[in-house]
């Protein structure tokens, strides 16, 4: 994942972006029997939505991310929350065979809301070599961008035409890409490799959301982000309000997301 493709973003993303449910960490915590010990790799970690809530249970965490805007946001967080056994390292999947020496071994990769963005085979073959034999991969996500782009709520009808209107009709992904969702689904590429007994858990809860909130969730994104927008942000900002505001008076909008975890162990 090339890092311009979320440059700008990381200050809505810590703020904006849904945080993973207790509960979905809460069984990743049980699976993997974690007490403390040992080391996770947060691989796309962005602003720390999983490795800052996991780092009590490891002895040390690496996140990983090659967006170097995201890492200082990160750091961040972690220092005023008083977490000491964080480092935070620009790199991305791509990265892994020439920093997989230096990274060492990992009881546990975790990777969030990020592994559609990957060469996912390759990313696993790699990282079968560096995750312990008793150790795994927990890749987590949420779809509540999927469900602001491709909604059928009349309101996420009128977020996806505005969007349309000053960024062409293809879903951006960053200022010159557009993207493509991979047509297989995680655990089907997941099941190829060297990581077997999976376990998935889906939960779905409701969020109530306000303008800003959309918009800040927008601009967190790599296909309406501020720095995509460029000049045209402000009037985009305007009319999106002015839109929202006719469908919903309110100016409140509830979403339903769902978050999936799925763990995988080495085989």
């Amino acid at each position: 994942m090339t890092s311009d493709r979320f440059k700008g973003t990381a200050w809505h993303y810590a703020r904006y972006r849904s945080p993973y449910p207790g509960e979905l960490l809460d069984i990743a915590v049980e699976k993997f029997g974690l007490d403390g010990s040992g080391r996770l790799l947060d691989l796309g970690c962005g602003t720390g939505h999983l490795a800052i809530p996991l780092s009590r249970y490891f002895q040390e965490v690496i996140g990983m991310d090659p967006e170097p805007e995201m890492l200082t946001e990160a750091a961040r967080l972690s220092n005023g929350m008083g977490i000491s056994n964080i480092r935070w390292l620009t790199g991305g999947s791509f990265d892994l065979a020439r920093m997989k020496n230096e990274l060492g071994a990992f009881r546990l990769v975790s990777i969030g809301s990020a592994f559609h963005w990957m060469d996912r085979d390759a990313t696993l073959d790699l990282l079968a070599d560096m995750v312990e034999p008793s150790g795994g991969i927990a890749v987590i996500g949420t779809s509540s961008v999927a469900t602001i782009w491709g909604g059928e709520e009349r309101w996420q009808k009128v977020v996806k035409a505005v969007i349309q209107k000053w960024l062409g009709t293809e879903r951006r992904a960053g200022a010159d890409a557009t993207y493509s969702h991979p047509s297989e689904r995680h655990e089907t590429v997941i099941a190829r490799s060297a990581f077997g007994s999976t376990h998935q858990v889906e939960i779905k809860r409701n969020r109530l959301m306000t303008v800003d909130d959309i918009l800040g969730g927008l601009y967190s994104t790599s296909f309406a982000s501020k720095a995509v927008l460029g000049d045209n942000q402000p009037a985009f900002e305007e009319e999106l309000r002015n839109a929202l505001l006719g469908v919903t008076p309110s100016g409140r909008f509830l979403i339903e997301e769902e978050h999936e975890g799925i763990f995988a162990w080495l085989r």
